[in-house]
């Protein structure tokens, strides 16, 4: 049997529930249903939910639909952090915090959470060497911003070994004469 896509279930079910003008109410009954059938990632968010419905000239409160807030904007709000470093000493902190909470999403098997967190990090990498890029920074900053993103990426790959790596990378030569004999 072929298996449902989102938008069918999202039909399904307001067809099963009887449901009339679509509300904050019923956006949080459907994305129930979605979670139970596809997981964690299975939630759509109220924007995506309302355009199926106005495809399909079902009534929608717009006004209430569009004030909730996305299922993933939960763990957006924990990465702030990551997105908004400018020292090394920010930017460890930030992924010892994102390594902290992907821990727990692995235990939960929260895929959506650990979606989310590897998209933050690869999003302050971009950020980073951007910012490493630019002529307008100041070399020291750039050099900042260009370990950082060599940590990121570090991270990203084996974040099983970050702490090990980081260690090393602390106590090279290379490292400590760039960063710490500026003094």
């Amino acid at each position: 049997m072929k298996r449902r896509t989102k938008k069918e279930m999202v039909l399904e079910v307001y067809d099963r529930e009887a449901m009339g003008e679509v509300t904050a109410r019923e956006i949080a009954i459907i994305n129930e249903a979605l979670v139970a059938e596809f997981g964690e990632g299975g939630a759509m968010s109220p924007a995506e939910m309302a355009r199926v419905f106005a495809e399909e000239d079902i009534p929608v409160r717009f006004d209430q639909v569009l004030a909730m807030r996305s299922p993933t904007e939960r763990y957006h709000r924990r990465f702030v952090d990551v997105l908004r470093c400018t020292t090394l000493e920010a930017a460890e902190s930030a992924i010892r915090g994102i390594d902290e909470l992907c821990r727990k999403y692995e235990k939960q098997r929260d895929r959506a959470g650990l979606r989310a967190a590897r998209e933050a990090v690869l999003s302050a990498k971009r950020h980073a060497l951007e910012l490493a890029g630019q002529e307008e920074t100041d070399p020291p900053q750039r050099a900042v911003f260009a370990e950082m993103a060599q940590w990121f990426t570090i991270w990203l790959q084996t974040p099983e070994v970050f702490e090990t790596w980081l260690e090393l990378r602390k106590n090279s030569a290379e490292f400590r004469k760039t960063f710490t004999d500026q003094g």
